[in-house]
C-alpha cells in the first residue's frame, strides 16, 4: 500500500516496495514536484533527483526491450 502527504507545493509518497540496503529492508519515499522527482530510501538523507522526461524515455526503452525479448522468445518457440 502507498501512503500520500501532500505538503504545501510538493507531493510525496511512500510505497509499500523494499529495497535492502546496509542490511536493512527500506521503503521507497519519492517527492515529486513540477519540474522533478526526487526518490529516496526511507531512514535516510540522500535524494536522487531525475526529471520526468528521463523516466519517461527510460520506461519506453525498458518496455521496447521487453518487446524484443518476447520476440525472441516466441522465435524459438516456432523454431522448434
Amino acid at each position: 500500500m502507498s501512503k500520500l502527504s501532500e505538503r504545501k507545493t510538493r507531493l510525496v509518497a511512500e510505497f509499500s516496495e523494499t529495497i535492502r540496503e546496509r542490511g536493512r529492508s527500506r521503503e521507497v519515499v519519492m517527492r515529486l514536484s513540477e519540474y522533478s522527482i526526487a526518490v529516496k530510501l526511507k531512514g535516510t538523507r540522500t535524494w536522487f533527483e531525475i526529471s520526468p522526461a528521463s523516466v519517461y524515455n527510460l520506461a519506453v526503452s525498458k518496455e521496447v526491450a521487453r518487446q524484443k525479448a518476447e520476440k525472441a522468445t516466441a522465435k524459438k518457440a516456432r523454431a522448434r
